[in-house]
């Protein structure tokens, strides 16, 4: 009787995981056969069907990107890897994660992997709902961000973001946030009309006197940094501080903290203080058997305060104790701590990294600040989208 593994969510964690779990992950059509003929599991995976590549959403301000574009349709993905798909919300985990209860039905597993994606802490701050853009929201709220931009000949933009810390690491976006401000500005200047805006970039986890690089690059480019700042709420034409003064934005892009899905806090899942998945450092779901999670969703176990959910190097070591654990042996492989991301200028670029082991990014062979690094960062998007499209 094949094994039942349940895979939850179709962002980067899950399809990552699936890449590392499956043999022959770039042969398809070898595997597609070969998985016919023979396999010791059934593999479901329950999502929406779309996968948004998030890492070229704040190029949508230049127009180089867009929602289409971004955006790919992974059944065929999974069906050249007899993968079971099932477009549907899930909704609850029950029985020491054994049942997994949809909006329209349940379904029972071996084993369960977590790779839902995060939720946003807008009630942090009144009126983020209401009265801000997020990238992080996805391709519509950026296109309706850019549709307000375009209809401006001048104003005030404010660009900020927040970090969750409540788990001891970086739950939040502000490398998106970074990159948007010098795309913004960029896109300005394009235009003609960028002495004619202000560009402020806030948040309150960032010291005001901080140094280094990304402060370079924004006061090279005239933003100005309200560095330390948060707004005690959003209203109507700019924000309100902790005095009840007024600044006034005519348009304002903010990234809330990470936690994890409200519904969670339901279910037979651990949630951490920060509000996300418990898991240790091999992947698996503290307290529970044959349930793992990665990605945005889920914690780390004592992590440097630099790092963030890092999808790609947790799904490869929870692949890896899956297929221990499916054979009755213990997991061991736990995964480097690394923060490494390419912030594309347009007509700069900077490669931000930091490792635990200290190895550098793809063994140094590219410069750490370079406009060339556009060209290597649009490739490995291509790649990756060729990689979901045709393999």
């Amino acid at each position: 009787m094949k094994i039942k593994i349940i895979i939850v969510g179709n962002g980067f964690a899950s399809l990552f995981l699936i890449q590392y779990f499956l043999a022959f992950a770039i042969f398809p059509f070898f595997a597609w056969f070969f998985r016919h003929l023979y396999s010791r599991y059934e593999i479901t995976l329950i999502g929406n069907g779309q996968f948004i590549y998030f890492p070229a959403i704040p190029e949508f301000i230049t127009g180089k990107k867009n929602k289409k574009q971004m955006t790919i349709d992974i059944k065929p993905f999974l069906k050249r890897r007899n993968i079971r798909f099932i477009n549907d919300v899930v909704t609850d985990i029950q029985q020491g994660g054994r049942t997994v209860i949809t909006r329209n039905g349940s379904y029972e597993n071996d084993m369960l992997f977590m790779g839902i994606g995060p939720a946003f802490l807008k009630n942090d701050i009144p009126g983020t709902e209401e009265h801000t853009f997020s990238p992080c929201d996805g391709p519509d709220a950026m296109e309706a961000f850019v549709n307000k931009l375009e209809a401006l000949n001048e104003g005030i933009i404010y660009l900020g973001f927040k970090i969750n810390k409540q788990d001891g690491f970086v739950a939040g976006r502000a490398g998106q946030m970074y990159e948007s401000a010098g795309l913004l500005d960029y896109a300005l200047k394009e235009k003609g009309i960028r002495d004619k805006f202000e560009i402020h970039f806030f948040s309150s986890n960032i010291d005001p006197e901080e140094k280094g690089g990304i402060t370079d690059r924004l006061q090279e480019r005239g933003i100005i940094l309200d560095y330390g700042y948060e707004p005690a709420e959003f209203v109507k034409g700019g924000m309100l501080d902790k005095e009840e003064s007024f600044r006034k934005a005519d348009l304002i892009l903010f990234s809330p903290g990470i936690t994890g899905p409200e519904w969670i806090k339901t279910t037979c899942l651990p949630v951490s203080i920060g509000g996300q998945i418990e898991v240790d450092k091999f992947g698996q779901v503290k307290g529970l058997k044959n349930v793992f999670a990665a990605g945005d969703c889920a914690s780390h176990e004592n992590p440097p305060p630099w790092v963030p959910h890092q999808a790609q190097l947790r799904s490869q070591a929870a692949a890896k104790n899956m297929q221990a654990v499916l054979n009755d042996k213990p997991a061991t492989h736990t995964y480097r701590y690394e923060l490494s991301c390419i912030m594309n200028l347009e007509n700069d670029a900077m490669w931000l990294h930091m490792a635990s082991d200290d190895k550098p990014p793809f063994w140094n062979l590219f410069p750490r600040r370079s406009k060339k690094l556009i060209a290597v960062k649009n490739l490995f998007e291509r790649l990756y989208l060729l990689y979901l499209k045709y393999l």
